[in-house]
């Protein structure tokens, strides 16, 4: 029986081989087939994107026709007998059917990209025909070009949800990566696509179509820091006309009323229980403590009706670096007192030297109140078709340095959609962030390095203990300034101080573990949330010349998902625009046993470590992807569902 039993179990084993040859095989055809075709379509998505950046539309149109052709040969030879063959094998497949999906996801990605192509050449000038001329924005054109923005939204949500049905284990890690590229990129450009439609469907009514629409201008200067980016010091009223724009001479914000926080409404009662205490809603001088753009507005928005009698319908918030990208544009301007102001030179023109060229603080901010508004003016005023105004508002709205708030529910859902609306919200993954606002009066931030660096440990079940450390160079002179630039203004300070209220925001809910300043005393600090994001508070002094540290530690749950085969982890990093840009440094350890297998952001990836470092705009998303080594995962993956 035993010389059977052996010819038994080899006949078995040979023909186990067969099999696993003959199913690589059959996977191995579809995908070679497939491969170059794959390659090919995304190269000439590339290159369309390109050429659409660059306005050439009929490059961009070649290349979208060119990526159809490649992504439609690929989905023809996964979908044929091979390829079907090759997709039909229970988990072996998974390589080819993501392959399927990405292929018949580019069809339609290349598809929404022609239409748009196609939409846009009905412009006289293409691209370059939305942006504003002669002090006229083109509605008809906005609305024009909102159905075909539809059309191709609705192209890359199908793309989305395709790829988002496509398999995510049992897969090489080369095709695994092209499908999670392929998802982050769609899902993004969905997202995007829904915001640019909504904006332009409620572009008429914005420009004012059916009416006058006016809109408060407010220039933030960040040398005094406030939660959306500094202190509203001058403000100018913006009305739209049938798109045509005007803009009132600036003023300072001090002419207007103040009031106590309880006489104008809250945006909410979060915002009344953590800014009340500083004037909130009532006080121009911190209503914009709060990093929620929308609430800040709001209380804008309620204070100037209170006080001025008048409804608006929105709000501009400008920094110098904002102005900085218009003048790229339209060149230097000139102002009495001052020379010329020129991309170069206007932030520091606006955020220091200002303040010893006019020591008389009412008229500094009438000078440089209208010289921002004479930039918008001209801005908006130019002759000449071109991209380069819708370049130049893009990266200021991108940036975090042109922040806009609408009571149009369709323009203010497009920013949203876009994710440049300004808002603090719960993101649902981990979310971590450093705002300051001054607490000594004076105009030291302009002197300010801010360092940040957040190194996160994943584990447990979707657990997370996350250390951040808050440094702040401050190298304020304490002599050789005016007064107004260097203080002091509050009692017991000295020339020079710092005196920063730093809030770090966190996960909900993150519990405190530790707290230290300067890495050696233990300190409490103040808690709260706001719009469901706890956040934790200190108040302190840095003096000039010194460097001061906030340190913390906390533990989190639920901001991973996934198993012991791997999972995925979302950080939302949260900025605020600075004079000198904050250094943040990100670093995530996957759970042990897991290595780091995909970024969604070029990253230093070591085994299971991934380390961004850059200054984020006014959100950065970094998502990685991990998993457990092969043998285990294989295990692991056919004894329960494996993470989608």
């Amino acid at each position: 029986m035993r010389p059977f039993h052996r010819y038994t179990w080899r006949w078995i084993v040979f023909t186990a081989v067969v099999v696993i040859i003959l199913i690589v095989a059959v996977e191995a055809i579809a995908l070679l087939g497939a491969r170059a075709d794959l390659a090919d379509g995304r190269d000439a998505l590339e290159s369309a994107k390109r050429a659409a950046l660059a306005g050439d539309l009929e490059q961009a149109g070649t290349s979208f026709d060119s990526a159809q052709g490649s992504f439609a040969s690929a989905a023809d030879g996964l979908h044929a007998p091979i390829g079907t063959a090759a997709r039909a094998i229970p988990w072996a497949g998974n390589s080819a059917d993501a392959a399927a999906a990405m292929a018949d996801a580019g069809k339609l990605l290349a598809a929404a990209g022609a239409g748009l192509v196609d939409g846009l050449e009905r412009l006289p000038d293409g691209v370059g025909s939305l942006a504003p001329h002669a002090g006229v924005l083109p509605l008809g054109r906005y609305a024009a070009l909102a159905d075909a923005i539809d059309a191709a939204h609705d192209d890359a949500a199908e793309a989305a949800a395709t790829l988002a049905d496509a398999p995510n284990s049992f897969m090489p890690r080369v095709i695994a990566r092209a499908r999670w590229d392929a998802q982050a990129q769609t899902d993004r450009l969905s997202a995007d696509l829904d915001g640019v439609a909504s904006l332009l469907h409620g572009a008429p009514a914005f420009g004012g179509a059916d009416g006058p629409r006016r809109y408060l201008v407010l220039a933030q200067n960040p040398a005094e820091l406030r939660g959306t980016g500094g202190l509203w010091g001058a403000y100018a009223i913006l009305t739209l006309d049938h798109g045509r724009a005007t803009v009132s001479g600036a003023k300072p914000t001090k002419t207007l009323q103040d009031f106590p926080a309880d006489r104008v409404p809250a945006p909410s009662q979060d915002y009344a229980t953590n800014y009340d205490q500083y004037g909130g809603a009532g006080s121009w001088q911190n209503m914009n403590a709060t990093p929620d753009m929308p609430s800040a507005a709001q209380a804008a928005l309620a204070n100037y009706r209170l006080g001025e009698g008048r409804p608006l319908d929105g709000v501009f918030a400008v920094d110098p670096f904002a102005l900085k990208e218009l003048l790229a544009v339209t060149g230097p301007i000139s102002v009495s007192g001052v020379g010329s102001i020129t991309a170069d030179n206007v932030v520091d023109v606006t955020t220091n030297r200002a303040y010893t060229d006019f020591p008389n603080a009412v008229r500094r901010k009438d000078v440089l109140g209208d010289a921002a508004a004479t930039v918008f003016a001209r801005f908006l005023g130019m002759d000449g078709h071109g991209i380069a105004p819708l370049r130049a508002i893009s990266t200021a709205v991108a940036e975090g340095h042109l922040r806009i708030y609408s009571t149009d529910r369709t323009v203010e859902s497009g920013l949203t959609a876009l994710g440049v609306d300004g808002a603090l919200a719960d993101p649902g993954g981990d979310v971590m962030g450093v705002t300051v606002n001054n607490g000594s009066g004076s105009k030291v931030d302009y002197y300010a390095a801010r360092t940040v660096d957040y190194n996160v440990q994943l584990g447990g079940d979707g657990e997370a203990i996350g250390t951040a450390n808050v440094t702040i160079a401050n190298d304020a002179p304490t002599h050789g300034e005016p007064r107004y630039v260097i203080g002091p203004y509050v009692h017991g300070a000295h020339a020079g101080d710092n005196i920063p209220l730093t809030t770090v925001w966190c996960h909900a809910s993150c519990e405190l573990q530790s707290a230290t300043r300067d890495g050696e005393q233990q300190i409490g600090l103040a808690t709260g949330s706001e719009n469901g994001v706890p956040w934790l508070r200190d108040y302190r002094t840095i003096p000039a010349g010194h460097t001061g540290t906030l340190s913390l530690v906390w533990r989190s749950s639920g901001v991973w998902e996934g198993n012991s085969s791997g999972g995925s982890y979302e950080l939302i990093l949260l900025g605020q625009p600075t004079i000198r840009p904050t250094d943040v440094t990100a670093t995530i350890h996957a759970p042990a046993g897991t290595d780091i297998v995909w970024t969604s952001t070029p990253m230093a990836v070591d085994g299971g470590t991934a380390t961004w470092h850059g200054a984020p705009s006014s959100t950065t998303t970094l998502e990685v992807r991990f998993q457990a080594p092969l043998p285990l995962r294989l295990v692991r993956d056919v004894t329960r569902p494996a993470f989608g």
